[in-house]
């Protein structure tokens, strides 16, 4: 620095020429890093929305340390705020503040979802709940702190020579009011975003110690080599969790006191070493943010959007319940009060978890028939148990319908209780009802979901009023006998036409709009070993109807593999080729689609499309899923509690 006679100010407040290019493209090359993480998320963010969200945070980090370099100057680095030399300074004060609030929030934010899934899929407390509270708060301070900020800054700006017109203006009281409150709002608010972060850090530590305590039972009971694989896999990544949010709370510890007393370089002396030492916060700060959201998004695990048309990828559907809301376009209902009734009447039939379990666990004692748990479908139990045995059950309001096709009774079962258990996959489930229903129901007690209502045509249809008196080809497929048929004196309602208001079997979308008008319904879609069920113009129908009344829709399949190895199977479905167990339920159906071009076409997005597709959560994990897996592998392992069950009947995800 030179004054006007060409002296250089010897001032240790002062740097040289030399040394501002050093600090100057040790930030550039910060910012740099920040931007290439920053690119690559935004490349990634179709794969997943967790990826999404942690490309905005990336984004606001690039733009602090692009601020940041800017901030840079002969006269002072500080911290990068340069109050007091022209009004226009204070609109960059308000922006820098507001996007280091922004990013604070950002960063809570993705922690809290973290919490979240982990509790749900494990069953745990994990502090979720005390951590929203305190994003709540801060999401508050940082509101004030921003209104504070631009409030500072226009009256600054309005004076028109910055701080020392201020001053003049409005006195030493006012000034110092302008200048130091939305610092000590934003103190408040970076504080309260270190105690959400070292409750944060103390949760996910929990879960790796439960992790530890999972696979010491496990290694007691010597599981396989693919169990306890498993569980040091989700003890390394819980272990990862906790670096990055720890690793994330030291940077913002260690980068508050810069913040202040750099903000204050304009009054305060302050020498080359602590000048230095900010910009070296500022670059340690920025980059480490950057490496900490790459890690916590889980991207390099993901496929770029281009590479695949089945790599689309969100959170696992049957994992997030997101709040459901009314359907946007409704048909009209003029229903006669006959048909209504029905209609009601059809929807009350939901049959609790505790109630479909106590019937799988009488299937054996059934009278002259032996019910094999792989072989005898859905259809099998109708005929030979449903039918011969009907009575009353205790009816509840449906919460969740179920679309099922070509499933074994024991697989739609375990569809049901995955379902239950938060989890997209039934293979464990099917093989722990085999093993010990009563074991699984003690699980489903602890878990609170006994109670759970599921809405199954076997159960809800009268089949006395429909099927029980005829069958013209549903065999026994152990023996290869047909069925035996019904001597009731019920009468077969016949319904060509899909018009008669006593049939129960033409109500299918009626009753699906009156759960959705009239309370919180979603629907399960639990899909068989072959995807015969997507091949089915009924389960089609009921599938297509329930996205068009916006009901929350969740997959249910025996596998990962299932999907990953068939799914291009699916890619030239044609509502017109499907098969229906008529004729004229085909010609009913078909007659309800007034363009089928167009409903294939929605069928294929339905199905594939990346961004809401029922199947795109199936071909990757982002880290917000395997949040989800250490969640499970905890649920399970503690309702093991060392008696090997679980880990007999464990799935192990290639």
């Amino acid at each position: 620095m030179e004054d006007e006679d060409g002296h250089e100010h010897g001032g240790s407040k002062y740097i040289s020429v030399q040394q501002y290019r050093q600090v100057f493209s040790g930030m550039m090359l910060a910012s740099f890093a920040s931007g290439c993480v920053a690119a690559l998320l935004i490349k990634r963010a179709r794969a997943s929305a967790h990826v999404r969200s942690a490309s905005g945070y990336a984004i606001i980090n690039w733009f602090q340390s692009m601020l940041a370099c800017r901030s840079l100057s002969l006269d002072g680095l500080g911290y990068g705020f340069v109050p007091g030399r022209s009004p226009s300074s204070f609109a960059y004060v308000a922006c820098r503040g507001l996007l280091y609030l922004t990013a604070l929030f950002w960063m809570q934010k993705l922690i809290a979802s973290r919490l979240d899934l982990l509790e749900q899929s494990s069953n745990r407390n994990y502090s979720s709940g005390y951590i929203r509270r305190l994003l709540r708060a801060q999401g508050c301070g940082a509101l004030v702190t921003a209104s504070s900020l631009c409030g500072t800054a226009i009256c600054f700006m309005l004076c028109g020579q910055g701080g020392h017109a201020c001053y003049d203006h409005f006195g030493y009281d006012m000034f110092v009011f302008f200048y130091w409150a939305p610092m000590s709002l934003a103190t408040l608010a970076t504080c309260v975003s270190m105690v959400a972060s070292m409750v944060a850090a103390r949760s996910l530590a929990k879960s790796f110690i439960d992790l530890q305590r999972v696979l010491h039972l496990a290694e007691l009971k010597d599981a396989s080599v693919a169990v306890r694989a498993s569980l040091r896999r989700a003890q390394n990544f819980a272990a990862l969790q906790v670096m990055g949010v720890c690793f994330s709370l030291v940077l913002t510890i260690l980068v508050v006191p810069f913040v202040v007393f750099g903000t204050a370089s304009s009054s305060l002396i302050l020498n080359r070493e602590f000048q230095a030492a900010c910009v070296f916060m500022q670059a340690l700060d920025f980059l480490g943010n950057a490496v900490a959201v790459l890690i916590l998004s889980g991207s390099h695990r993901l496929k770029t959007a281009d590479q695949s048309r089945y790599q689309g990828c969100q959170p696992l559907p049957c994992l997030a319940r997101p709040k459901q809301s009314r359907p946007a376009q409704m048909k009209g209902t003029d229903w006669s009060s006959t048909w209504k009734a029905k209609v009601e009447e059809l929807s009350l039939r939901g049959m609790t978890l505790r109630s479909l379990l106590h019937f799988y666990q009488d299937l054996p004692a059934i009278p002259d028939w032996r019910y094999a748990a792989k072989d005898h479908k859905t259809r099998d139990v109708v005929r030979r148990v449903i039918i011969p045995l009907t009575s009353r059950e205790d009816c509840s309001r449906a919460q969740v319908m179920v679309t099922h096709r070509g499933n074994s009774f024991n697989d739609l079962l375990a569809a049901v209780v995955s379902d239950a258990f938060r989890e997209c996959s039934f293979r464990m489930a099917a093989q722990l009802l085999e093993d010990d229903c009563f074991f699984l129901s003690e699980i489903l007690g602890k878990s609170s979901r006994l109670d759970d209502t599921y809405w199954i045509c076997a159960f809800a249809v009268n089949q006395h009023s429909s099927i029980c008196h005829s069958n013209p080809y549903d065999r026994d497929p152990c023996t290869h006998e047909l069925h035996p048929v019904c001597t009731c004196s019920c009468v077969n309602i016949l319904d060509p036409d899909g018009c008669s208001t006593s049939s129960e079997i033409n109500k299918f979308d009626d009753m699906m709009y009156h759960l959705a008008t009239t309370g919180t319904c979603r629907q399960i879609i639990a899909v068989d070993k072959s995807l015969e069920l997507f091949h089915r113009a009924w389960c089609m129908a009921e599938i297509a109807e329930a996205k068009r009344l916006d009901m929350t829709q969740s997959l249910q399949l025996l596998s990962k593999g299932t999907i990953q190895q068939r799914a291009r199977t699916l890619e030239n479905l044609d509502v017109r080729s499907m098969d229906a167990s008529c004729e004229k339920d085909k010609e009913l159906i078909l007659g309800k689609i007034a363009d089928i071009q167009e409903f294939n076409a929605e069928l294929q997005a339905l199905i594939f499309d990346p961004k809401s597709g029922l199947v795109a959560s199936w071909n990757a994990m982002d880290s917000l899923q395997q949040v989800g897996e250490v969640g499970r592998l905890i649920r399970w392992g503690l309702a093991d509690a060392g008696t090997g069950k679980v880990w007999k009947a464990w799935e192990v995800h290639e």
